[in-house]
């Protein structure tokens, strides 16, 4: 998988995905730095992308309209 699919498919579920470098950054869109977490591996990245994503979508599905 490649940097740019991560990426695309992390976007979907509300979490940006950004490189420096080795050094891949996640975080909720809009999220302060005490939320972000770090790696240099992609898969590793798409599991981070898929933790962060999952309060924030039960929190969305939870609310009432």
């Amino acid at each position: 998988m490649r940097f740019s699919e991560v990426r695309e498919t992390l976007r979907t579920m509300g979490v940006v995905v950004s490189k420096r470098g080795e050094t891949i950054r996640l975080n909720h869109f809009g999220g302060l730095e005490d939320t972000a977490r770090y790696t240099n591996n992609l898969e590793q990245a798409l599991a981070l992308g898929h933790e962060i994503a999952l309060p924030h979508r039960r929190s969305i599905s939870g609310r009432s309209a």
